[in-house]
C-alpha cells in the first residue's frame, strides 16, 4: 500500500514538474486598456521593495517626505549625455497607496518645444511641459507595449531620428523601470 501512494506521489509531481516546464508561465498585459490606474496594492509595494529597490537611487528630501512622495530613478539609467534623450522615473505616494512614472528628459531646454516620437507606423507629438500624470502613464505605455514586441522608440527631428533613451543599454534600462512601474501598479503581470 505505501509503495501505491509513494508511486503516485511521485508521479504526480513529476507529472508537474513536466507540465511547469513544457507549459510555462507567460507574463501578459492586463486591463491595458482601461484608463489609467495609479492604485499600488499592498502585495506589489512589498514585491518592489523587497526584490526591486535595491536596483534604484531613492530621493527621499524632507519636502518631498513631508508630502509622502519617494522618486525612484533606476541606477542604471544615463543621465548625463550630450544627446537628448527620455528616462522613465517612477513616484511613489506612499500616503494614499499610488504610484506615477513620468518621463525625465537629460536636455530640459530641448524638450521645452514640442518633439515627435515615432514609434513602428506610429507618431505622436510630445510636450513634456504641458503633460500630467494620465500624459506620462499613456506615453510610458505605448513605449512598453512597442518595446513588449520589440520595436523601438525614436525622436524624430526633420530628416534625422535619434533613439527616445539614446543608447541601447539605456534603452534597457527605461524598459526595466517600465516593467517594474506597470508591475507595481498591477498592469503586467
Amino acid at each position: 500500500m505505501e509503495k501505491k501512494l509513494y508511486r503516485a506521489a511521485l508521479m504526480f509531481f513529476t507529472a508537474m514538474l513536466l507540465l511547469s516546464i513544457l507549459w510555462p508561465y507567460e507574463q501578459k498585459l492586463q486591463h491595458w486598456e482601461l484608463e489609467p490606474n495609479y492604485l499600488v496594492k499592498e502585495s506589489d509595494e512589498i514585491f518592489f521593495n523587497n526584490t526591486r529597490i535595491h536596483q534604484y537611487r531613492t530621493e527621499e528630501r524632507a519636502e518631498l517626505a513631508q508630502q509622502g512622495f519617494k522618486v525612484h530613478r533606476y541606477l542604471k539609467c544615463t543621465y548625463d549625455t550630450t544627446q537628448p534623450l527620455l528616462n522613465f522615473t517612477i513616484i511613489n505616494s506612499w500616503r494614499t497607496d499610488q504610484a506615477y512614472i513620468i518621463a525625465e528628459p537629460n536636455a530640459r531646454h530641448y524638450f521645452a518645444d514640442t518633439v515627435h516620437i515615432a514609434l513602428g507606423d506610429s507618431m505622436a507629438t510630445l510636450s513634456l511641459d504641458h503633460m500630467d500624470f494620465a500624459d506620462h502613464y499613456r506615453l510610458a505605455a505605448w513605449v512598453f507595449q512597442n518595446a513588449l514586441d520589440y520595436r523601438r522608440a525614436f525622436i524624430v527631428q526633420g530628416r534625422d531620428s535619434l533613439l527616445l533613451n539614446g543608447t541601447q543599454s539605456n534603452e534597457k534600462a527605461n524598459q526595466a523601470v517600465l516593467k517594474d512601474y506597470f508591475r507595481l501598479v498591477g498592469r503586467y503581470q
